[in-house]
């Protein structure tokens, strides 16, 4: 880190101060010839390192980016897959790429990782997590797409990496709590309010991000009309903010309780369509329950 003028030049004054030979031209004004030599010798020292210090930073961060094997490369590997494009070595042999660049192509929008370690097996597996669409509206990758993406990452992988690449289906969330709002408004027009307002959340927590239910109930409070948001204990059925996920063959595995915070396994949350294998997950106006605020004691 560079230092400062100030800095520079009172190490400089100290240092001339020390030599003997020097000690007839000490002065403390800043008027003083030498003085002001010292001082425009300091900023030039002082920009010279600022220079050093940019120049640093600009290569840690070409490093950083290049280094190959960690799993933020495969991350970045994922997001630049081209569907139906082939993969090329590079002259010097050293990475893949295509020939050219076309993001129509690629398929992945969102990538994360997280590292699993089995009890039959010692050394760690890298489980890659994907999906695709836009932020808000995301969807898994295909069943197909997925063969081609772990084919893709197998070519790309180090010798003895394990590395897998997933794509569930979005964790359904429900909001099975008692909303209380001033009654202006028709209750459909409450409803559709807390529903824009989950929708919103949804859409701005990160891919993979922790889900936390402070979160989730301050959204529906931010509502207009809203007064309170309560979870009732004495309620059935029972009241809370809940989770339902699907597990790796696409198959949901039941709904749980957040008691405060949760990583989802898709990494990111969806509402209940109410068909098919989600027909007995409520939507979120199905799980509220409305009531108009009474303010007798």
């Amino acid at each position: 880190m560079s230092r400062t003028i100030k800095e520079i030049y009172d190490q400089a004054v100290a240092e001339r101060d020390r030599r003997l030979e020097l000690r007839e031209f000490n002065s403390d004004s800043k008027l003083s010839i030498l003085n002001g030599i010292l001082w425009v010798t300091a900023a030039v020292i002082y920009t010279f390192e600022v220079l050093l210090d940019t120049f640093a930073m600009d290569i840690s961060e070409v490093i950083n980016s290049r280094i190959n094997g960690t799993p933020a490369y495969y991350v970045r590997a994922l997001l630049q897959y081209q569907k139906g494009d082939e993969l090329a070595v590079r002259e010097d042999g050293l990475a893949f790429g295509y020939a050219s660049v076309d993001e129509s192509k690629r398929l992945v929008t969102q990538a994360t990782y997280t590292e699993s370690v089995e009890d039959d097996n010692l050394d760690a597996k890298l489980i890659l997590k994907v999906a695709t669409g836009e932020k808000g509206r995301l969807q898994p990758v295909g069943a197909e797409d997925l063969v081609l993406l772990n084919a893709y990452i197998a070519r790309l992988k180090f010798a003895g990496t394990r590395v897998e690449v997933t794509s569930r289906k979005g964790d359904v969330l429900i909001p099975r709590v008692t909303v209380y709002y001033d009654g202006a408004v028709r209750e459909s027009a409450a409803l559709d309010g807390i529903e824009a307002k989950l929708n919103e959340y949804m859409s701005s927590v990160d891919f993979d991000a922790a889900i936390y239910v402070s979160k989730v109930v301050a959204a529906m409070r931010a509502a207009e009309h809203v007064t309170d948001v309560y979870i009732d204990t004495a309620a059935v059925p029972a009241q809370g903010i809940f989770v339902a996920s699907y597990d790796v063959d696409g198959c949901l595995t039941g709904t749980r309780r957040v008691e405060r915070v949760l990583h989802t396994a898709s990494g990111y949350l969806t509402q209940s369509a109410g068909t098919q294998e989600q027909c007995e997950l409520p939507t979120f106006r199905e799980a509220l329950t409305l009531k108009v605020e009474s303010h007798e004691v």
